[in-house]
């Protein structure tokens, strides 16, 4: 399955930013064993990533991992919304 996450994005230096929030994807890969796409710059929000997750909650993981490490490096990225989409197979089973 994979989740797409939208964030907005409020500070004045986009690329280092994306670096440091580069860094945080790669722990959350780590820890739940998935793999992160992006940055993309999609039509609504600032920036786009995209989660490859074996289950759901996977999700629920890398948000613990997402929220803990934004907030203690006080990066300026807000989750806006996120969407999980899953194939016929994982939806039947």
């Amino acid at each position: 399955m994979i989740i797409l996450q939208r964030l907005d994005y409020e500070g004045n230096d986009l690329q280092s930013d994306l670096k440091r929030i580069n860094a945080i994807h790669k722990k959350i890969e780590q820890a739940t064993h998935s793999k992160v796409e992006g940055p993309y710059f999609p039509q609504t929000g600032s920036l786009l990533y995209i989660f490859h997750v074996d289950k759901y909650e996977r999700l629920n993981e890398a948000g613990r991992i997402f929220y803990s490490e934004v907030s203690k490096l006080k990066l300026p990225f807000t989750p806006n919304t996120y969407e999980v989409a899953v194939t016929p197979e994982e939806f039947f089973g």
